[in-house]
């Protein structure tokens, strides 16, 4: 019974994890648009969207853990700062890539690089080896997502060398922030609530002189403000609750693996809502990922 339940809680933390993906992606397709309705950059809707995200957090943990939000162990508080820390700074990197190598090599770079970062330092630094079937399953996942996203030489890439390491960058503070959701999952009592507000609140303080330095934009049309709001409460609060809820029960290597989610959900959108061509190379991405889920779920089983 206790194996079962065990197993049971695993499967639960990956799907957790695999739905807050899912959330991520439809927040690429929501940001892309507010370019849509405003002149705005990259680096002050990355600072929006983290602090539109601590009021909701606030609010729902005055009516949840209560008082207890703001209370805990010092060992915890670090790590919480770190997580958001991490998340801030890793989409400086990430964004400040955009411009240099273009949308679809950074995304391939940096999301690819991350579980294959992440399954390298849990070996080394938390002893947690990824299983045969999560390396197939992460081989499987990688190449699909590199197939799902049509990448093609631009104009855009100015800067290929710098703009390679800042993807990679932004690769590594996404692995790095895995590991410590992990840490908080496992070895610590804390509830996922009290990290996201706690690291998100620092995370938000430390991109608003980034922002203001890159040229903090506060002017939004009605409709642009209620997208920024969609980012900071569903692929934000709830996203990143979910992450972190997950991870109390799922490997950091399965984990990482599950976040490629997002490149597939936000290709999805794009096909049913935008009307976008889909490529035969992108469906076969896109088969290659959901049979690499499937893998994963079922290692859960055992």
């Amino acid at each position: 019974m206790q194996y079962s339940l065990k197993l049971r809680s695993a499967q639960t933390g990956l799907f957790l994890v695999m739905l807050a993906s899912v959330l991520w992606g439809t927040g690429n397709v929501v940001a892309s648009s507010i370019y849509q309705l405003a002149s705005t950059n990259a680096i002050s809707v990355a600072f929006l969207r983290m602090a539109l995200s601590v009021p909701a957090l606030v609010l729902v943990g005055h009516f949840t853990v209560r008082r207890a939000l703001w209370s805990v162990a010092r060992r915890d508080l670090s790590f919480m700062l770190g997580a958001g820390a991490l998340v801030a700074l890793y989409q400086v990197a990430f964004y400040a890539s955009l411009p240099k190598v273009g949308v679809a090599i950074a995304t391939v770079l940096a999301l690819c690089s991350a579980p294959v970062l992440v399954a390298v330092l849990s070996a080394l630094v938390t002893r947690e080896r990824p299983t045969v079937i999560a390396l197939a399953a992460l081989v499987c996942a990688v190449v699909g997502t590199a197939l799902l996203i049509n990448i093609e030489p631009t104009a855009q890439q100015t800067d290929v060398l710098g703009g390679v390491a800042l993807a990679l960058l932004a690769g590594l503070l996404y692995a790095i922030n895995t590991l410590v959701g992990r840490r908080l999952g496992g070895a610590s009592q804390a509830h996922p609530l009290q990290t996201v507000t706690i690291g998100f609140t620092f995370g938000a303080l430390l991109l608003f002189p980034i922002a203001l330095t890159a040229g903090l934009v506060l002017t939004y049309p009605r409709e642009g403000w209620l997208r920024l709001a969609y980012l900071g409460v569903i692929p934000t609060a709830v996203g990143y609750g979910l992450f972190y809820s997950g991870m109390r029960t799922t490997s950091a290597a399965a984990a990482s693996i599950a976040t490629l989610l997002e490149p597939l959900t936000a290709t999805l959108i794009a096909l049913t809502l935008l009307h976008e061509p889909l490529s035969p190379q992108a469906l076969i991405g896109g088969s290659l990922l959901v049979v690499a889920m499937g893998v994963l779920l079922g290692d859960q089983r055992g």
